[in-house]
């Protein structure tokens, strides 16, 4: 009897594990395309923004300065304490929201998962006639500050005159702007 106890405890035990492995599998969402990485990871940047921040993020052009905010607190966090922030995860999520703001406002904007020029898994976002990287430039915020604005990044870019940002004339109309190779910065 006792040995009959042991085995229906241990077979529920066995069976109470597989259902909780496969209740956690289905909540793990599935990625397979750039397109289904970059949706998981926009949404979970609104739904950050909300929880952390009391931010509604629309996908306007206008809440990139929210992402700037966002990413200047946890900025703040990351220099007190480096090791408390998941740089990776949260430059993945907001990136991918910065890229898909981007994405719905410019026509032929698209979403590719690696670049010639980055290597692969970069996520670059091809719009006008360049790659941008804004996964690249969350992590940056992140990690470096205000020096690296979402913001500023997307203004210089946007800018109909950013084919002649090595020209004189374009420096002495954006003296805000520092261009380090292929980062735009603010001054410190």
């Amino acid at each position: 009897m006792k040995r009959g106890l042991i085995i229906v405890l241990s077979l529920g035990c066995v069976i109470g594990l597989w259902k909780a492995v496969q209740e956690k599998l289905q909540q793990t969402p599935q990625i397979h395309t750039t397109e289904e990485f970059i949706a998981f990871g926009s949404k979970c940047a609104l739904a950050d923004a909300q929880t952390y921040d009391h931010i509604t993020l629309d996908y306007s052009i206008d809440s990139l300065k929210q992402v700037d905010q966002i990413l200047g607190r946890v900025h703040d966090a990351y220099v007190k304490e480096p090791s408390s922030v998941s740089v990776r995860g949260i430059a993945a999520e907001y990136g991918a929201y910065v890229g898909e703001v981007i994405r719905r406002s410019q026509p032929n904007a698209y979403w590719t998962r690696d670049s010639e020029a980055a290597g692969q898994k970069s996520y670059p976002l091809h719009w006008k006639t360049h790659e941008s990287y804004p996964i690249t430039w969350c992590a940056e915020r992140i990690t470096d500050g205000e020096e690296h604005s979402i913001w500023l990044n997307y203004s210089v870019l946007n800018d109909p005159d950013w084919k002649d940002h090595n020209s004189a004339d374009w420096k002495q109309r954006h003296p805000e702007v520092v261009v380090r190779s292929t980062k735009v910065s603010l001054p410190k």
